[in-house]
């Protein structure tokens, strides 16, 4: 094994290990740790001999310096905490996909070791859906560490909500959302052995119970039945966007409410869920209008007094609390590393297929829940390891002096 797929090992064992502990008010856990001694030699890897800069990369150092200019401008006392922990949650995973990943190797190497944890947390979460017991958190509460709380929400379809090493049962199941397609469709295996992995991530999005993360399955199949009916008439991602673009316009023009509101609400599982969801949008769309730029921070923000303040959309969240630029950032991002990917053919056409589901999924399952902690990394390891994908830009090559006159020859004459 390398020492790019060691590095790998040990920051997704060191993100899904739930413990964490205060050193002087700082929450440190395992993967904190382990990002900070790993961030400085990516870096210099990245610099000395990793991928060229691409747009993606731009955008996202960018989010991350805006971010920390919104909090330092909000909240100055917590700005060197925060800065420390979102670059680590963001750019030490982002940079170990673009750094660690450059091949179809490497990139299968990850994808069968996060199936390989998804695979094992299947029957802690069998239980913890049935009997509501997390085993994995209540060991380590009688150990001298701390962990997540237990969740309290209540049973939905029957089960209840699993969450294994997660702080949120969303979280777990998106874990298993995020693997689906890369797996299904990248992974080089005959077609049984596939399809009973993809069994198994769906039924871990299912003990979830979570809206979301199941709404991120079945809209990746969704893309998936429709990128091959569209490849038989023509060019497959154009057709699909544009008839996704139709749809959604369609729905604004006949719907009393936002097209996102509409679909969101109906496909909720929790009807209270629903509900709960379109006074998110509407009382967060209210603070986003008075605080565009920089938005508004941990600042209180107008709402019912019998309102949360839980903001279960990503998007929304990032406009809020740091303003449209920080959501424009991150779509950009999105945007230009499908575009870098998918514009030329890729080493494996399954991988990349795969990679651009997975995408479209977290962009859809964002609208529903806000993304942070240990979920953020997972989704920024592999959202950066799909990078490899792109076609690396030419070397800008200078072309060699010349002079733009002649100079006239000389006549040389022999000595007499």
């Amino acid at each position: 094994m390398t020492l790019a797929r060691v590095t790998l090992c040990l920051l997704v064992v060191a993100v899904l290990t739930p413990v964490h502990m205060a050193i002087g008010g700082v929450r440190l856990t395992p993967y904190l740790v382990v990002a900070a001694l790993v961030l400085p030699f990516l870096l210099l890897r990245w610099v000395a001999a990793g991928p060229r800069m691409r747009a993606p990369d731009v955008f996202i150092v960018a989010l991350l310096l805006w971010q920390g200019l919104t909090i330092g401008r909000l909240h100055p006392e917590r700005v060197a905490e925060f800065a420390g922990q979102q670059t680590l949650f963001t750019l030490c995973a982002y940079a170990a996909g673009r750094v660690l990943v450059r091949s179809a190797d490497d990139f299968a190497a990850l994808l069968k070791l996060l199936l390989t944890c998804a695979l094992i947390s299947l029957p802690f979460a069998l239980y913890e859906a049935t009997a509501d017991v997390p085993l994995i958190l209540h060991m380590i509460a009688r150990t001298p560490f701390t962990t997540f709380a237990e969740n309290d929400y209540a049973a939905r379809l029957g089960l209840h909500r699993a969450q294994w090493v997660f702080s949120h049962p969303i979280h777990y199941g998106l874990f298993c959302a995020f693997l689906l397609s890369p797996v299904l469709f990248g992974l080089g295996w005959v077609r049984p052995a596939r399809g009973a992995a993809a069994a198994a991530l769906s039924v871990g999005c299912l003990l979830s119970v979570s809206s979301g993360a199941v709404l991120s399955v079945a809209l990746q199949i969704v893309l998936a039945l429709c990128h091959r009916g569209a490849a038989l008439v023509g060019q497959p991602w154009r057709i699909v966007i544009a008839t996704g673009a139709l749809f959604y316009l369609a729905i604004e023009i006949v719907s009393t409410r936002s097209a996102f509101t509409a679909v969101s609400t109906r496909l909720a599982i929790d009807t209270q869920t629903a509900e709960f969801r379109t006074l998110i949008w509407r009382f967060g769309s209210e603070q986003v209008a008075r605080t565009p730029l920089f938005g508004n921070g941990y600042r209180p923000w107008a709402r019912p007094v019998w309102m949360t303040d839980s903001v279960d959309n990503h998007w929304l969240q990032q406009a809020m609390q740091h303003g449209l630029p920080a959501t424009s950032l991150l779509i950009a991002a999105l945007v230009t590393a499908l575009w870098h990917v998918n514009r030329a053919s890729a080493p494996d056409e399954g991988m990349r297929f795969g990679w651009t589901l997975f995408v479209a999924g977290f962009a859809f399952s964002a609208s529903t829940v806000a993304i942070w902690g240990e979920i953020q990394v997972i989704f920024m390891l592999l959202f950066g390891a799909g990078l490899w994908m792109a076609p690396e830009p030419a070397l800008a090559t200078r072309s060699p002096w010349r002079f733009t006159r002649t100079l006239p020859e000389r006549s040389v004459l022999a000595p007499a």
